[in-house]
């Protein structure tokens, strides 16, 4: 991971952005593979096939519906204290320019 993230930057990359990384993609990584089988499941299937994971992925890279209440939903029940409050402040900007 430090050679990747070495590779796509001109600046030095610490050892705790190494780690977050691996964190953060790790745990990525399993919501997209257990939403990916949820997906294969709903089809009775025993395989996931890519297009359980693009499906999967839609949602976490924005090209999924917006109209899906529920799953936005549950995405911010995830968040933490900060990252809640941060969000609603930038909702509040919205507000009032708007």
């Amino acid at each position: 991971m430090e050679a990747f993230m070495k590779a796509h930057t001109d600046l030095r990359v610490g050892a705790d952005a190494i780690a977050s990384l691996i964190d953060r993609l790790t745990a990525l990584a399993e919501a997209v593979a257990k939403a990916a089988e949820t997906n294969a499941k709903k089809e009775n299937r025993t395989t996931i096939w890519a297009a359980d994971v693009t499906a999967a992925m839609a949602p976490l890279t924005g090209s999924g519906s917006a109209s899906d209440l529920p799953s936005l939903f549950k995405r911010l029940e995830a968040l933490t204290a900060k990252d809640t409050a941060d969000l609603s402040a930038l909702i509040q900007e919205w507000v009032d320019s708007h």
